[in-house]
């Protein structure tokens, strides 16, 4: 990847239609403001920062960065759309900070550097990474987080029939904290925590049932 490249590629793009030529520039334009603002924001940490700009099928704009150390070692975390615009709107230390931190984490865990993993290549590997890594993972960091609290989990289909899993305490069976199982996965291709995002919605539900 080289320092500013990107791809852009959004379904407004119609080019017999100048109305859509125009909201697809505009588009263009805010993804390519938004990216090149993840790098500035990177840089008062990181010296050597690059990047790049997907566009996914399920999750629209990726900003994927890629922070080398010292020691030549290279370190890739993605980020969504979504939530690189809310850390942007107040502006400030704060975004960078937030940024970097997954960088931090993933320089303490692995020092030979950490790239983006590959995708599986069948749907088969796929779904044998979730039940032996994701879930495991998560189970494990949930358990640890909030010993000695009994914890429920089921994996199942939402209302859209998107597969999901399940997660709660067994003294509060009247709610349970839901997580679409492929936002989960891809953000473990992201090289994220996908615990992190339970974690929170576990103790905000925990919080309000006072569960102890």
């Amino acid at each position: 990847m080289l320092e500013g490249d990107y791809y852009m590629n959004n379904d407004l793009t119609n080019a017999n239609n100048n109305e859509n030529n125009d909201n697809t520039e505009v588009w263009d334009a805010l993804m390519k403001t938004i990216f090149q603002k993840g790098l500035a924001t990177l840089r008062p940490f990181f010296p050597h920062v690059e990047g790049l700009l997907v566009n996914d099928e399920k999750f629209g704009q990726i900003f994927i960065y890629r922070v080398t150390n010292d020691f030549k070692k290279s370190y890739d975390c993605g980020f969504f759309l979504r939530e690189l615009a809310e850390q942007f709107q107040d502006g400030g230390r704060e975004a960078g900070e937030w940024m970097a931190s997954f960088f931090y984490e993933l320089m303490k865990t692995n020092k030979g550097g950490k790239e983006l993993p590959a995708p599986p290549d069948s749907e088969q590997k796929e779904e044998q990474f979730i039940d032996d890594v994701l879930f495991p993972h998560c189970l494990s960091a949930v358990s640890e987080e909030f010993a000695p609290l009994a914890i429920t989990g089921n994996r199942g289909l939402d209302e859209n029939l998107t597969p999901v899993l399940e997660l709660g305490f067994k003294d509060v069976p009247e709610e349970k904290c839901v997580f679409p199982i492929h936002y989960l996965y891809k953000m473990m291709q992201l090289n994220r925590d996908p615990s992190d995002t339970i974690l929170v919605q576990l103790a905000k539900l925990r919080q309000k049932y006072g569960v102890e």
